[in-house]
């Protein structure tokens, strides 16, 4: 008997989580955590003829799992997944290692720092596959910072990396690394807000501008070389990336008045200068010679025809692998955009590069904690842009404080996990992407899903995973329509995983 009682004792040990310790705010709950915080139950074998249910909603469930048993009937709505109608191959979902978000989680107890990194990137949290890196500073820093400030250094002689790096991310970049390795492996992507000043022709880095001189001039050659040098400053460090986009939101450099740092490109200079400059550079160095290449990395209403011009040149295309998109005019320019540039090169990939809430201030400028709402815009752009093609979903900032910074900028915004004192606070966005990110590793599908007009405000996203399991995720908007949904497959009669779907609720 002593001995089956331990035998159960170790069986709750492991496949026990803490619950989530809540905090109501005017907007919403949050979890609360410090050294100890709420983890997601491991989804585990399923036995046959049972699901495994998580939902997450706006009265205070948080990724919580349920196995039901499935039914020979139907009740509700059907649902067919379609698992031999396969789609696009999954790239993953991650966040941005930005200073902001380095020096939030610096801040925190080293116990309390763990915590918070495992919630993204172990076993036990979100499992996110793909981190976002920035070259230099941005809006999210404590000020513009480049890496060679001496005026004409053609050789970048002066190169060198910031205090930040060291400080702010290259810590994190390695933790979240060693921690993703057991399952699978941490993508990471970089990005440049701006060149040093002395080669824009506004003379600094933040504001509109355009590289100085001709575009096959020295400056050119420079700032491709700078990429190159920021890659093998950081693989001496024992970090390699996966790609780098030429530029943040290359067309916000046309405005001489911007707020922060930028570079304008159109879609025909940023071709240019990738094959003439910035795609030779990457293939001359061991550092960099295997990244590839992500064009645009701004809004989607840009599409198809930037992907287009890129896309034309072969040499062009030879560099760049995908196109990456910005979700901030979502609401305005439709989805439809994304799959006529798949139809137009289905060869190359769609990833959603950057993603926040509260920025703007008809939305409640910075953060609001516990609101629900933000984590269902989340839920609704992953399965808009996944049903039209997009491979991956980037988050902006993994850590923010209470104001929604630091941002040098007054950029305030929000995040999936607020740092305050020495604790922090998972938002509803948190456990949103969770339901995308914990299942859906590289080598998953989206498949085909078809279904009889749904309730207005429920979308629906089908896939297989990579160890083959059938996966949907259902969002329910309605502010009072709970929805019973069957999930049928298609071949397969008389099984159905019948679930319930409340209003304002995520269940996968």
């Amino acid at each position: 008997l002593r001995f089956r009682l331990s035998l159960l004792a170790i069986a709750v040990s492991v496949f026990a989580t803490p619950d989530c310790v809540s905090r109501a705010f005017t907007d919403g709950t949050v979890c609360v955590c410090n050294a100890t915080c709420d983890t997601i139950e491991p989804l585990g074998s399923i036995a046959f003829g049972n699901a495994v249910i998580y939902r997450t909603d706006d009265r205070g469930a948080r990724m919580d799992r349920e196995v039901v048993k499935q039914k020979p009937q139907p009740e509700g709505v059907v649902i067919e997944l379609d698992p031999s109608t396969v789609y696009q191959g999954i790239l993953g979902f991650g966040g941005a290692f930005t200073d902001s978000a380095g020096m939030n989680i610096r801040s925190l107890p080293k116990e309390v720092q763990d915590t918070l990194l495992q919630q993204y990137f172990g076993p036990t949290g979100t499992e996110y596959t793909i981190g976002r890196v920035p070259i230099a500073s941005t809006d999210f820093s404590l000020g513009q910072y480049s890496y060679d400030n001496v005026e004409g250094d053609f050789t970048l002689e002066h190169f060198a990396l910031h205090e930040e790096d060291f400080n702010y991310k290259i810590p994190y970049i390695k933790q979240a690394i060693e921690l993703q390795k057991p399952t699978g492996g941490l993508r990471l992507f970089a990005s440049p807000w701006a060149p040093p000043g002395w080669m824009k022709t506004n003379g600094q880095m933040a504001g509109g501008g355009e590289l100085l001189g001709e575009v096959d001039g020295p400056y050119y050659v420079t700032w491709a070389n700078y990429f190159v040098k920021f890659f093998e400053a950081y693989l001496t460090e024992g970090i390699s990336f996966w790609a780098v986009t030429p530029q943040n939101e290359p067309t916000t450099g046309a405005d001489p008045d911007y707020g922060w740092q930028t570079l304008f490109f159109d879609a025909q200079g940023e071709t240019d200068f990738i094959k003439n400059h910035l795609g030779p550079a990457l293939k001359s160095s061991d550092a960099s010679k295997d990244i590839m290449i992500i064009g645009m990395d701004d809004q989607r209403f840009m599409l198809p025809g930037w992907a287009d011009v890129m896309f034309s040149d072969p040499v062009v295309s030879s560099y760049v692998a995908g196109t990456g998109v910005h979700w901030y005019e979502d609401q305005i320019f439709p989805s439809s955009s994304l799959t006529s540039t798949h139809e137009r090169h289905p060869d190359k990939f769609l990833i959603a590069t950057e993603a926040c809430n509260g920025w703007l201030k008809a939305q409640g400028k910075g953060v609001r904690l516990g609101y629900f709402f933000r984590a269902e815009r989340y839920a609704l752009s992953i399965i808009s842009d996944f049903n039209n093609w997009v491979a991956g979903w980037t988050d902006w900032n993994l850590a923010l404080d209470t104001t929604g910074g630091f941002t040098w900028a007054a950029n305030n915004v929000d995040a999936p996990i607020i740092v305050d004192g020495d604790v922090f606070y998972k938002q509803p966005m948190y456990y949103a992407l969770a339901h995308f990110s914990k299942f859906l590793k590289p080598g998953a599908h989206r498949v085909k899903v078809e279904f009889p007009k749904l309730p207005s405000e429920v979308v629906v996203l089908g896939a297989v995973m990579a160890d083959g399991q059938r996966y949907v995720t259902i969002l329910n908007k309605n502010d009072s329509e709970n929805v019973t949904i069957s999930i049928a497959e298609k071949g397969v009669d008389g099984v159905y995983t019948t679930v319930s779907v409340p209003s304002h609720s995520i269940v996968t």
